[in-house]
């Protein structure tokens, strides 16, 4: 746990809310995610694909403007071992689709989620677990795993990430971790079973698809797993199906397409 300054957060957050963001990896989401760099290879803010490379990071301008957040990095982690840090924003709506990371790197890196603006109203999830990360908690996610997330929120959920390349956890920071490994019982998400009538009408959108609301129906089946009883690995699953039933080969080639490019590499 991070006991975040209040106030000194504050200052950040309201300069984050002013912020130019970028939009690399929109495709990831059913809304405009939006990220910043805060440290990177060169301190160039514009880099902002995630790639492995020798040395330490070096804060761009943005991470310069924020203070207190700069010295929570310094203060937390072990820079020697830090790629990448950035502010990765979900605004109001938006939801992530079910996916992998670092499958196309080499190598795989440690990434550790800061939640500094979130609400009850937010989730992620990995694996069969869905989840609140609840601000100054700090997580490790292992995104070799399918996960995703979502913000039911009417305010922009902010966390700030970090990528590293060490050979632990406990590697990237300068204190040891208050915690064990798992999901805290009182951070899980409840969830209901799926029902048998939502079965039913989520197979028959197999009468509706076509590559024109293809992004619909997953956008609809990836909001249904942080609710009901669809794991973040069947989502994929559940639209080919959907899209096999529909008798429209090329809705299943892009079912089949999207589910390498997400899962499997890229």
């Amino acid at each position: 746990m991070v006991r975040l300054d209040a106030d000194r957060l504050a200052a950040d957050l309201a300069v984050m809310d002013r912020l130019p963001y970028a939009s690399s990896y929109s495709d990831f989401a059913f809304a405009p995610l939006r990220n910043t760099m805060l440290w990177n290879a060169t301190g160039v803010l514009d880099e902002a694909l995630l790639d492995d490379y020798r040395g330490g990071a070096r804060p761009t301008e943005h991470g310069r403007m924020l203070p207190y957040v700069n010295e929570l990095i310094t203060s937390l982690f072990r820079v020697e071992h830090l790629k990448f840090a950035r502010l990765l924003v979900l605004p109001p709506g938006c939801v992530m689709v079910p996916h992998r990371d670092y499958l196309e790197l080499e190598r795989d890196m440690i990434r550790i989620h800061v939640p500094l603006r979130t609400s009850e109203r937010c989730f992620s999830s990995q694996g069969d677990t869905v989840f609140h990360m609840r601000a100054g908690e700090m997580w490790f996610l292992d995104a070799t795993r399918t996960h995703t997330a979502a913000s039911f929120w009417d305010v922009d959920r902010i966390h700030l990430t970090c990528d590293f390349i060490a050979d632990s956890i406990e590697d990237t920071l300068l204190a040891p971790p208050e915690r064990q490994p798992g999901v805290p019982a009182g951070n899980v998400a409840e969830r209901r079973p799926l029902s048998p009538s939502e079965r039913s009408a989520l197979r028959g959108l197999a009468e509706l698809i076509d590559l024109d609301n293809y992004r619909d129906v997953l956008a609809i089946l990836t909001k249904r797993h942080f609710e009901a009883g669809i794991q973040a690995d069947e989502v994929f699953g559940w639209l080919k199906d959907i899209a096999a039933s529909s008798g429209r080969p090329e809705v299943l080639e892009r079912v089949t397409r999207d589910e390498e490019y997400y899962l499997v590499r890229r």
